[in-house]
């Protein structure tokens, strides 16, 4: 184990990546809240809450939105959040920054439902409230040690977060990762692809087995090498790192990568970091160690370690259902965490897609001629390129890539209330699309057309222009104005 001293330029660094990561969060939440979990959106929270009070404890809804959720207040919250990461980023009383940051991040995920049901919505929580055991009180704490078991927690979460991955793609029964033909599909099937996902679709079936192969090895054997010497250390790291801008540079998952690759840096030490800035032509002063104990040092160091290794523990237990011997142990402690996302259970691409069926929503005035809308983000017109999005979130174009999944008409109870908005109220919902199909009016009825879409081959891009090639597969509906339940 690499003494607290060693890691203060690590420390330093990956609070303020952490605090940029946090800013992207909340300024994407602040562009769309409303339309989300607002009065007149898709899922509005007031009314959520409203439903719960006196039907659940309120810690199992940590929130401070029970006291209120309207549009103002929801927006407020997210441009505070943005406040504290602006605050984290240049220092400023940094655990208590990283405190106002969990409560209000976890503030949004508990209202949030279906729309925040995302792993690294989990793994930002994790990350932020293990990061607040590592960080000074002050600015001016910066020069002092983290204590080592602090340290310890940082890296098992890295460590975690890649090894339960992994495990999960082989105990899933998917037998995709284990022929190794995962990727051959994944590129087109990704929830939001990039135009670097198309180029990647179209290398041949072995690069892609290669790069199955690469990930497995990456995500359950590397991670365990930055507890290893120096060599092994940054091979680890730059693995890890290389899978993240991979992933990153194909398809858009909001904040993941950029959380995970500042994770990363707990699989180095000051010298690597010097090394490392130095070979980007920067410079890094050497860091003063403060050697004074912190108010963790000055405990027993057994019983410091005694925690850690409780925790470390509790935190693989929401990964046990995925573990058929461990399948049904300790139920009530995982509900317990699930709340709070204190530990969080993490199994990143564990079973793949093979078939696209895009969502496609039409409108009509008389029933006869029918108009698309286009979403900002989501895979629509097949000449328009799949676009880099990240750290953005589009919450409701990315969880439109679920609603098919099942193999039947939609029940999504969101997804209703988009189509009743369109109907009903457009404004509320307007910021979704790339254009109005009829410039302000509503149209009387509208319908679901599914479609199964494809990436093109060269021959067809190169002639065309054309990313996509679809084909119609089902339609529901219509609905009409009359006749919606508002």
């Amino acid at each position: 184990m690499r003494t607290p001293a060693t890691v203060l330029e690590v420390r330093k660094w990956f609070l303020r990546a952490l605090a940029l990561v946090h800013l992207a969060s909340f300024l994407s939440l602040a562009s769309q809240v409303a339309w989300l979990i607002g009065a007149q959106g898709l899922l509005p929270a007031e009314a959520w809450l409203e439903g719960l009070r006196g039907q659940v404890p309120l810690w199992q809804v940590p929130t401070i939105f029970w006291f209120g959720a309207s549009n103002a207040v929801l927006r407020c919250g997210a441009v505070l959040g943005a406040v504290f990461a602006v605050a984290l980023l240049f220092g400023v009383h940094p655990r208590v920054s990283l405190i106002a940051l969990w409560v209000l991040y976890l503030s949004f995920v508990s209202v949030g439902q279906t729309f925040f049901a995302f792993q690294w919505d989990n793994l930002l929580l994790e990350s932020t409230l293990l990061a607040w055991f590592v960080a000074p009180w002050r600015r001016s704490g910066l020069a002092v040690p983290p204590h080592p078991a602090a340290v310890f927690l940082m890296q098992w979460l890295l460590v975690r977060l890649h090894v339960e991955s992994g495990l999960a793609k082989l105990l899933s029964g998917d037998p995709s990762w284990r022929d190794l033909t995962a990727l051959v599909t994944y590129y087109e099937t990704a929830p939001l692809p990039t135009w670097l996902g198309w180029f990647a679709h179209q290398l041949p079936v072995v690069v892609h087995q290669l790069g199955a192969l690469f990930t497995l090895v990456v995500e359950i054997a590397l991670p365990w090498g930055i507890w290893g010497p120096r060599t092994i250390r940054r091979l680890s790291v730059g693995g890890l790192a290389l899978l993240q801008f991979f992933i990153l540079a194909t398809a858009n998952y909001g904040f993941f990568n950029y959380l995970t690759l500042a994770l990363c840096l707990w699989g180095l030490d000051d010298q690597d970091i010097r090394t490392l800035v130095r070979s980007l032509g920067g410079r890094t002063p050497a860091s003063p160690a403060d050697t004074r104990a912190t108010g963790s040092a000055r405990l027993s160091a057994f019983a410091v370690w005694v925690l850690a290794g409780v925790w470390a523990f509790i935190a693989v237990v929401p990964f046990f259902p995925f573990l058929p011997p461990l399948r049904q142990a300790l139920p009530g402690l995982r509900q317990s965490l699930q709340p709070w996302r204190l530990a969080n259970a993490y199994h990143l691409f564990a079973t793949m897609t093979y078939v696209r069926y895009e969502p496609v929503i039409e409108g009509s005035e008389d029933g006869q001629e029918w108009r698309e809308y286009e979403f900002r983000y989501k895979p629509g017109d097949v000449r328009r390129a799949p676009a880099v999005v990240a750290p953005h979130q589009p919450r409701v174009d990315f969880q439109l890539w679920f609603l098919l999944l099942r193999g039947r008409a939609p029940r999504d109870q969101y997804f209703y209330n988009l189509l009743v908005r369109l109907l009903t109220n457009h404004g509320a919902v307007e910021g979704l699309f790339a254009d109005d199909p009829f410039s302000g009016r509503m149209p009387r009825m509208v319908r679901l057309v599914v479609y199964r879409y494809r990436f093109t081959d060269w021959r067809t891009w190169r002639s065309t222009g054309a990313w996509w090639q679809r084909e119609r597969v089902a339609t529901f509906g219509p609905i009409e104005r009359d006749n919606v339940r508002r």
